[in-house]
């Protein structure tokens, strides 16, 4: 697929020329929501959630890449993450969101032609938003994770995913740890662990059992009628939706419905943003 050349242009751009966004504040359910948003407010509204220690800026790249495609594109700091500090101790999928159901309703996001695409512990939450109420007209699962605790709660310890008191020691251990990444994505990452409140993200690793990739969730009869994708890194390179778990999907979604970004890790966002943007615009539009 081509992108279109507006798309193009933001995915070649410098970062310094590149949209960083509008900032507000949505209070709902208790918690003060900060986010960041692209776009004209006017245009179809589709919401991106992050993941576990990420923040809203991890979306940097992608969210004013698919501004630029006609959408108005929001994406939310989640509780204890970023702008958000307010951790209320919601850790299960289903509460979080709930939480998160209650700011697209206070946001005026939650219309009909709204879509959601969800990242990692945000696809989590995602899966669960027609429990929660919300029905999207497109819900894309980003490599939720279908891996047992024990390896999900490795993450507790990861020094990669753990809280640094200062940003110039968390873009030098970010970058050394992933050499790979544009400086910006490091940036991004080492801002996150920076804010985050540690409980936020040891409680949701740690108290959430296996993580099933959102499957229990999306066989929900609330989700029924819901054309709902799941895009999944490559599990070579470090995707954390193995092989064994796509039959569970494909009986769910349809093997139609899934996606495999081939080299592509968990996190696409950051080293495969092109790959990325061309497979959600196919899935939305």
């Amino acid at each position: 697929m081509s992108l279109p050349s507006a798309v193009e242009a933001v995915l070649a751009s410098a970062p310094d020329a590149v949209d960083g966004g509008e900032r507000s504040t949505t209070v709902a359910a208790g918690i003060p929501f900060s986010s960041l948003a692209w776009g004209d407010p006017s245009d179809r509204p589709l919401i991106l959630i992050h993941g576990i220690t990420a923040s809203a800026r991890i979306w940097w790249r992608i969210g004013p890449a698919l501004a630029a495609s006609g959408r108005h594109v929001v994406a939310p700091d989640l509780p204890g993450h970023g702008y958000t500090d307010h951790w209320a101790g919601h850790h299960r999928f289903r509460d979080n969101a709930a939480d998160v159901a209650a700011w697209i309703r206070a946001t005026g996001l939650d219309v009909p032609s709204v879509q959601v695409v969800g990242h990692s512990w945000g696809a989590m939450t995602s899966a669960a938003l027609p429990v929660a109420g919300i029905r999207p007209a497109t819900l894309v699962l980003l490599d939720p994770p279908a891996i047992p605790y024990a390896l999900i709660a490795q993450m507790a310890s990861d020094p990669s995913e753990v809280v640094y008191p200062h940003l110039d020691s968390a873009v030098s251990a970010i970058s050394r740890l992933n050499q790979d990444w544009p400086p910006e994505d490091v940036r991004a990452k080492a801002e996150a662990l920076t804010q985050l409140e540690v409980e936020a993200a040891r409680s949701v690793v740690l108290e959430n059992g296996d993580w099933d990739g959102g499957l229990a969730d999306i066989a929900d009869p609330a989700a029924d009628d819901i054309p709902i994708w799941l895009v999944r890194g490559d599990p070579r390179s470090g995707g954390l939706v193995p092989d064994a778990a796509l039959p569970g999907f494909a009986a769910r979604i349809g093997a139609d419905h899934i996606v495999t970004l081939g080299g592509a890790p968990h996190s696409p966002q950051r080293t495969h943003p092109e790959v990325l943007t061309a497979a959600l615009l196919r899935i939305l539009d």
